[in-house]
């Protein structure tokens, strides 16, 4: 997965239900080692949605769904526009508790690599189906494929794991 040290969790909404939405949380999110700041910029008309929403954005994810903030005592914040570094021993720095990113779905119809299909297995004849298919989806950003079909392939294939060409 591309990202970061701080993700806890992720739900997983199994329908389609309305009071139900996929997301993923990050606990005290970072960004360049430190944390990140509540507002965009110095500006306290940019702060919250707008901050949580860029990190999300920046992690391949889609709008903040919910967040929280706590005050800093012992480490600095960088705001995520401007990228400015707030100290706690010169003013009061206020950074995400947690902030959790919608997940954004994307379906790739016939996915390949380097030209060639891409295999439905990890390696030659390993990890074939659930395993392939969430690494292919973790190299494009994305958390793990939530579905995928395997086809009989009438032309060469590559597997992800080794990119060996069958």
């Amino acid at each position: 997965m591309r990202g970061p040290s701080d993700f806890t969790w992720r739900n997983m909404a199994m329908n389609d239900n309305d009071d139900t939405e996929d997301f993923i949380m990050f606990s005290s999110p970072t960004h360049h080692g430190k944390l990140v700041d509540y507002c965009l910029a110095f500006n306290p008309d940019d702060c919250g949605q707008l901050a949580a929403d860029l990190y999300c954005y920046e992690k391949n994810f889609g709008p903040a769904v919910d967040h929280a903030k706590r005050r800093v005592y012992d480490q600095e914040t960088l705001t995520m526009d401007e990228h400015s570094t707030c100290s706690p021993e010169d003013n009061v720095c206020i950074a995400f508790e947690f902030i959790a990113c919608a997940v954004l779905e994307q379906t790739y119809s016939n996915p390949a690599m380097h030209e060639y299909a891409l295999d439905g297995c990890l390696n030659f004849g390993e990890g074939c189906g659930d395993d392939a298919a969430d690494e292919f989806c973790r190299q494009q950003g994305y958390v793990e494929a939530k579905a995928y079909a395997m086809t009989e392939a009438d032309e060469l294939t590559m597997t992800i794991g080794n990119h060996a060409v069958w």
